[in-house]
């Protein structure tokens, strides 16, 4: 289980307002995801937040559209914010200063720019048609029944 220690939290900088909006107007929550490692893919995949040697994390969307990155071995759940946060050990809006650093949307001197840890793909993350599950219907065997 993934348990976040938010007392250690890095204080960036006070005086940089940004918002979710801000930077998701200008980069993809999938070009976030992809800067700081999360393949843009169907299925499971390894986590980075933790170590994992079994794939346990999968991509999905939410009701209202946002991209989930999900670790099906722990509890954390996020969209690519809350990734971020979790990855660098910082707050919401210190993980919003991080990525708008990265991206060039803010110039911060106090902020090291994080490189690309895997080449974009340009890769949209669609979700595909609602699962369709099929059931057959039979008899019960004898040694259900006893």
């Amino acid at each position: 289980m993934v348990s976040l220690d938010f007392s250690s939290i890095k204080k960036i900088d006070t005086y940089i307002n940004i918002k979710r909006e801000d930077i998701l107007d200008k980069v993809s929550e999938e070009m976030i995801f992809e800067h700081y490692g999360v393949p843009i893919k169907k299925g499971l995949f390894c986590s980075k937040l933790r170590n994992d040697n079994h794939p346990t994390v999968a991509l999905y969307r939410s009701r209202n559209g946002t991209l989930l990155y999900k670790d099906f071995g722990s509890d954390f759940c996020g969209d690519c914010i809350v990734y971020v946060a979790a990855l660098f050990n910082v707050s919401y809006h210190e993980a919003l200063k991080i990525i708008a650093n990265d991206f060039g949307i803010i110039k911060n001197s106090k902020l090291t720019i994080n490189k690309p840890q895997i080449k974009y793909t340009g890769t949209k993350f669609q979700e595909s048609k609602e699962t369709e599950i099929q059931v057959e219907i039979r008899d019960f065997q004898d040694y259900e029944l006893a």
